[in-house]
């Protein structure tokens, strides 16, 4: 198998196939065409419910974003995910 097809508005894997994909659907049900910021509000919401559910992992996150003409990416700075930055 070379690939699969997904035809649902969100797709999430692993852990956040439990845990961001409900918030995901939530919103999309409510809402299907998402402006650029709601998007990035709703995948920060997810991304600080994973972080809190394992907090393990490191509070930081980077996104980038993909347009659908030239595939060029645009990335951000890292984000913290929590008000919390440890301190060494």
């Amino acid at each position: 198998m070379l690939g699969v097809a997904c035809e649902a508005p969100s797709l999430a894997t692993g852990y956040g196939a439990y845990l961001a994909q409900p918030l995901l659907r939530e919103i999309l049900e409510k809402q299907p065409v998402l402006s650029q910021t709601e998007a990035r509000e709703l995948v920060e919401r997810c991304m600080r419910v994973l972080y809190y559910r394992d907090a393990r992992s490191y509070n930081r996150v980077r996104r980038g974003v993909s347009n659908n003409h030239d595939g060029d990416l645009t990335g951000g700075s890292g984000d913290y995910l929590s008000p919390w930055v440890s301190m060494l």
